[in-house]
């Protein structure tokens, strides 16, 4: 259903307050005033600025406007910019709640528009809230249209290729209005026939804008399934998951993959993992920052949504929430019962159990002491992998990985041995070990050799070291809870040599 044919439903059914939250005015007065002309019924914008436009322009005072909805001929739509503004004021938020029976029985409405949901106590009964999507295919294409022909004026502009029409699509999915017109227009000025370098434009401005405005970046993610060392079992799991991304598995009546959330040891290739899962599955990646999306102070559950629901206007796309626990901290009632964080924790919960469109999301964690427990919840997530030290055959294969991106052959040194040596080591620090190794051969005037390997290795003191008691209790954890993402065993061979 259509925006404006939801308008139009409630307020056939007599809904006073319509309360439409987006940041895009001009699409939401747009819809108001479709609706209206369903109905043959005069539609008004108020401003502050503006007043009551055109039925009473010197109504520029909140109590003006409602008191000028009420001597309106009905039916009659009153669209208020920013007047959630003004509902924070007692005495507006009483007149209007004054108002609430004549304007459900004469066929008036009030429709405020605003950026986000600040709904006074009292009206929540009252008021029907719409959320404006963003726009869809058949909107974009439009606007498309649009801005060609006005770029191309007076002359007809160049019809484009289907193919190159949904490229330029698909890469303006998960923009405004306002933002899509901007990132088209930048794109036809580069390049009219919206090639390679015109489409190009388009994902640029829509990298930048999702940052600066929703807390999302895309991430450039060159990493392979094949680039990652050990997680056997992860890797697996991923295989048969990445076919349920076909067609057929549809029609076979597979649902798509959820998403999957990898808690473990700090430095052991989750976030490399997520990665990897969005490679295997054919997806871009989408970072989520979740503490800058939550910091705010005000707006932070429109702003939640606002990414989200851009998250899934991208789609199909892998969701990377980095090290989740921390920002939704404080949502516990142990941490304080925080109401704001608890209530941010519901909404992000909920569009995990919810979300329609296949967005795989891919969540890492530290500290699991932390971790919502609504979280672990089955349906949330497919499933939940613990991420552990890799064992000796993960770290050969590790070992082996940074050998081969930095030029060396894995047969010229003693990897097996190295391996051995570096028992307890994760996979962040086996890479210094190469590194490092490589920066003495240098400095030596020599190729690479074990030595080279070995005396690093011996210097390095690892995490596990420092935190010894907390990596336990971590593997304590996880037992009965969690997946292993190794090797099967890997975790009770790790717990017979610690014990």
């Amino acid at each position: 259903m259509s925006v404006s044919s939801e308008i139009a439903e409630l307020w056939s059914a007599g809904t006073p307050v319509l309360y439409l939250v987006t940041p895009e005015e001009d699409r939401a007065v747009a819809a108001c005033q479709a609706a209206a002309a369903a109905f043959d019924a005069r539609c008004a914008v108020w401003s502050s600025h503006r007043g009551l436009d055109p039925v009473a322009p010197g109504a520029k005072e909140p109590a003006a406007l409602l008191d000028a909805l009420l001597r309106a001929p009905a039916p009659f739509l009153a669209v208020a910019l920013d007047f959630h503004h003004a509902l924070a004021s007692p005495a507006v938020a009483r007149q209007l709640r004054d108002a609430l029976p004549r304007l459900a029985a004469e066929g008036r409405c009030l429709a405020v528009v605003a950026p986000r949901l600040a709904l006074p106590d009292g009206l929540g009964t009252d008021a029907a809230v719409i959320r404006v999507p963003l726009p869809d295919d058949a909107e974009l294409g439009a606007l498309l249209e649009v801005v060609q022909a006005g770029l191309a004026h007076p002359a007809a502009p160049p019809p484009l290729p289907a193919d190159v029409r949904h490229r330029a699509l698909v890469a303006a999915r998960g923009l405004s209005e306002a933002q899509a017109r901007r990132a088209f227009t930048r794109a036809l000025r580069r390049d009219a026939a919206l090639g390679p370098e015109g489409i190009a434009a388009v994902a640029a401005e829509k990298k930048r804008l999702l940052a600066r405005d929703l807390g999302l970046e895309l991430v450039e993610a060159a990493e392979r399934p094949e680039d990652l060392g050990g997680l056997g079992a992860f890797k697996a799991w991923m295989d048969e998951r990445a076919l349920a991304f076909d067609p057929d598995a549809s029609r076979w009546g597979l649902p798509p993959p959820r998403g999957v959330l990898l808690v473990g040891v700090q430095g052991c290739g989750k976030s490399l993992a997520a990665k990897a899962a969005a490679a295997r599955l054919g997806v871009p990646v989408l970072r989520l920052d979740l503490p800058r999306v939550l910091g705010a102070q005000t707006g932070a559950e429109e702003g939640l949504a606002r990414a989200l629901e851009a998250a899934e206007a991208l789609a199909p796309v892998a969701l990377w929430v980095d090290e989740i626990e921390k920002g939704f901290a404080g949502s516990a009632p142990g941490d304080g019962g925080e109401p704001r964080a608890a209530r941010l924790l519901g909404a992000f919960s909920t569009w995990l159990q919810e979300r329609k469109g296949p967005v795989f999301v891919v969540a890492t964690a530290n500290d699991v002491s932390r971790l919502p427990p609504e979280l672990l919840r089955r349906g949330r997530f497919d499933e939940l992998f613990f991420v552990d030290l890799p064992d000796p055959e993960a770290r050969r294969e590790i070992l082996s990985l940074h050998l081969r991106r930095r030029g060396r052959e894995p047969g010229t040194v003693d990897v097996a041995a190295i391996a051995e040596l570096c028992a307890d080591y994760s996979g962040a620090e086996l890479e210094q070990v190469v590194i490092g190794a490589l920066h003495r051969a240098y400095a030596l005037g020599r190729e690479l050799e074990s030595a080279d390997l070995r005396r690093v290795a011996q210097d390095l003191v690892p995490l596990f070291r420092t935190y010894e008691e907390q990596i336990k209790a971590l593997r304590e954890w996880a037992r009965g809870r969690a997946r292993v993402a190794g090797r099967a065993g890997a975790v009770v061979d790790l717990f017979r040599r610690v014990q």
